[in-house]
């Protein structure tokens, strides 16, 4: 297979964009996770889930290379011809999820930020009991 065809199916089948929306949507669960699961929590935890992210990751790249999303639905793209004009998000609406994810992400920062002030550095000694 040609590599230029090849990479332009690519985009034609919008692999490009569910990819790259998965991975900041990805992003945005592995931080709000790390922030509030509790000190206490156990990293295979975190592990688990970092997992978990990149197996949906390969599943969701097989899934819009293998289908498309029409009108009427969910097709396989061999029955979609490749002359069919898909429905896609238009640039505002574009602008629109990424202002709302990056003010997410300001957001999760922020309050990370200010629970961390709260909190001492280190942990007085405390005194034995007699």
């Amino acid at each position: 297979m040609n590599p230029r065809t090849f990479l332009g199916e690519l985009k034609r089948r919008n692999v490009y964009k569910v990819a790259a929306t998965y991975a900041v949507v990805a992003w945005l669960l592995f931080q709000t996770a790390s922030t509030f699961l509790p000190t206490e929590a156990p990293t295979s935890l975190l592990k688990a889930l970092a997992v978990v992210l990149a197996l949906g990751f390969a599943a969701i790249v097989f899934i819009s290379w293998a289908f498309e999303a029409t009108p009427e639905g969910m097709k396989r793209t061999q029955d979609v011809s490749p002359d069919e004009i898909l429905p896609s998000w238009s640039p505002r609406k574009l602008a629109l999820f990424i202002i709302t994810i990056a003010m997410l992400a300001a957001s999760l920062l922020a309050f990370d930020l200010f629970r961390s002030q709260g909190k001492p550095l280190s942990s007085p000694p405390t005194a034995a009991a007699p």
